[in-house]
């Protein structure tokens, strides 16, 4: 037990206040702190997410009040990184940060392979400082001075410094203390200090990124953040059709809202990203990613207004063996639409499923009971009850108790399923496992997909009356395999500029003519939509797709002298109204077309002496 553990200040950086540890008691060593704070010495210090905070709780005195849980939400940035992720990642998250060590937690927040990086030095504000020699007389790291995109003191909305401390030391164990020699006097401002929008936009993000720390977001999963995502961009105008999305639009709007920021604030602003937060959220988004985007949504007022189907929930559990039967507990919703028909499958975290047509006052159709059900008949088997007993007590069918006991294998005082009935469900099971086994013996290349598309009635019934049996006896899941030979993108791009022009002279010489665009070119080479993607990448081949790409006017001229040459071989007099239509030009086209065809009606008229 400690003797002594320094007084935690408002919004300090748990790093910081073992730093001023270190600093009080005058320790001999990085190495000796350590052992005195964690009763190790391999310990690293990390800012934004210390780990090892069960030893370190057990170390600081009982009547401090200081959990593992306490240190991990109240002094790290742990809220901040965990504020969009899904419950069972933060649970994860602050087991390793309290037992230690978490060398994988970044890489499991998504941090590590995000383009937005921390910043590289530990930053403080000017006015904060002196704040704190008043007030304390001592200045201390804080932690909303240290999150990702801000730039400017939420409290007093100056610009922040960085210290002379970098957060990459080659010491990975020393705690560094903030003074007034890490922390100088501020002589020049920044050049965005003086703009309105700058630190307007600068205010906004500050504000916002703090409010992650004060306490934890609701936890939601990544799908339900990108279906409120694209629900939101809809509402504001930048729906195209029914369910698709203007999404040149989107990104050029979110461009130009945030483009004052585009060099304060590197890999946060440019690329893609705006895109990919309204698709499936297949991994983590950096928060400030979620920052901005919500910036913007709240930038932008809705267009129209339009109620989800079911509501915004929770809904209510139906589960009678549950202890909150009839409460809105149900988070979990999954919405299909069928012709006019809109259903709500609603799962709720006890096991129990049940769905719901939009509209409809039926009772709702139950898919699952969950695991509760077989515990209460169970119970209520060995209380001695009979059959139509358990059912009034559980009010559900008797047929439905008896099909549980009988999947459970329970003994029952009752009379049990028919020996037919028996039969015939073994007869079933031992026919689709054989068909089953069967197919993968015959096809062992097949995955798990594969084989169910091949057998998808036999997949389906084994996997609600046999999953069990299904997952011991089904391929072993597939890992993608990733190659580890490099583009060599020179080499691919010269190799490509060359069959683009080749592609190009190919489509000028077919008989009917076509006309010579990007998207041709990509299928006559067998890449549809892939050059666009890579523009970055392949320069050469861009350029020669802006240089031998036809604009409208230059295929209408050629398909003029495609007509008049067609005329001419059909020994047909070269009128301008024959070539309009077997050019297929429209009744007025641009000055330069009409002018090609006058001149063929003059040509014409000279060659026939001015008569029809």
């Amino acid at each position: 037990m400690l003797a002594y553990f320094p007084e935690i200040y408002p919004d300090e950086l748990l790093y910081s206040v073992l730093a001023r540890y270190h600093l009080h008691v005058c320790s001999r060593s990085p190495k000796h702190t350590l052992y005195d704070l964690f009763g190790e010495i391999g310990v690293r210090a990390s800012v934004s997410l210390q780990s090892h905070l069960a030893a370190l709780s057990q170390k600081i005195p009982a009547d401090r009040g200081l959990s593992p849980k306490k240190l991990a939400h109240d002094f790290t940035l742990y809220f901040y990184y965990t504020a969009f992720e899904p419950k069972s990642v933060g649970e994860c998250v602050l087991t390793s940060l309290m037992d230690g060590p978490a060398d994988a937690v970044h890489a499991r927040l998504g941090i590590s392979a995000s383009a937005i990086s921390a910043p590289t030095h530990l930053r403080y504000c000017p006015t904060c400082l002196n704040d704190m020699l008043l007030r304390y007389g001592e200045v201390y790291w804080r932690r909303s001075h240290q999150l990702p995109g801000v730039l400017v003191c939420p409290e007093h909305g100056t610009a922040l410094a960085d210290s002379a401390i970098s957060q990459r030391s080659s010491n990975q164990h020393l705690f560094i203390a903030a003074d007034q020699k890490n922390c100088p006097p501020v002589t020049m401002l920044p050049f965005w200090a003086s703009s309105l929008r700058h630190v307007t936009l600068l205010n906004e993000i500050a504000k916002r990124s703090v409010a992650l720390l004060e306490h934890s977001q609701l936890p939601s999963s990544f799908g339900e953040w990108s279906a409120y995502y694209r629900s939101a961009v809809i509402d504001r105008g930048f729906g195209k059709g029914k369910e698709s999305l203007d999404q040149s639009g989107l990104k050029e709007a979110v461009s130009n809202l945030f483009e004052p920021l585009s060099d304060l604030i590197p890999g946060g602003i440019g690329d893609t990203w705006p895109i990919a937060m309204v698709r499936k959220h297949r991994k983590a988004f950096h928060p400030l990613r979620h920052v901005l985007f919500q910036l913007f949504l709240e930038s932008h007022a809705p267009l129209r207004r339009v109620a989800p189907p079911f509501g915004k929930g929770p809904w209510p559990c139906f589960n009678r063996m549950a202890d909150h039967y009839g409460q809105d507990v149900v988070r979990e919703i999954a919405v299909r639409r069928e012709q006019n028909r809109v259903v709500g499958r609603f799962s709720c975290d006890c096991g129990f499923v049940y769905s719901r047509e939009m509209g409809s006052k039926d009772s709702p159709r139950i898919l699952d009971f969950g695991p509760l059900l077989d515990d209460q008949i169970r119970q209520k088997v060995a209380e001695g009850l009979g059959l139509r007993a358990i059912a009034r007590c559980l009010v559900i069918d008797p047929g439905t108790v008896r099909l549980h006991a009988y999947r459970v294998g329970l003994k029952v005082p009752w009379k049990k399923l028919s020996e037919r009935t028996v039969k015939t469900i073994a007869r079933d099971q031992n026919s689709i496992r054989a068909r089953w086994l069967e197919i993968q013996q015959i096809h062992r290349g097949l995955s798990r997909s594969q084989l169910a598309q091949r057998l998808p009635k036999e997949r389906a019934w084994l996997y609600r009356h046999d999953r069990e049996w299904l997952d011991q006896h089904s391929p072993t899941a597939l890992r993608k395999k990733w190659s580890d030979q490099r583009v060599d993108w020179e080499s691919l791009d010269c190799s490509i500029a060359t069959q683009l022009r080749k592609a190009a002279q190919e489509i000028v010489r077919e008989i009917l003519p076509q006309r010579v665009t990007q998207a041709a070119l990509e299928r006559k080479l067998g890449l549809p939509r892939w050059l666009s993607k890579r523009r970055a990448k392949l320069p050469k081949s861009i350029n020669v797709l802006v240089d031998v790409a036809e604009t409208i006017d230059g295929f209408r001229l050629r398909r003029i002298a495609w007509a008049v040459s067609e005329l001419d071989r059909q020994t047909l007099p070269t009128r301008s109204w024959r070539v309009r239509r077997l050019a297929g030009l429209p009744p007025k086209a641009s000055p330069r077309v009409e002018a090609a065809l006058a001149a063929l009606e003059i040509a014409d008229r000279s060659l026939k002496g001015g008569s029809y």
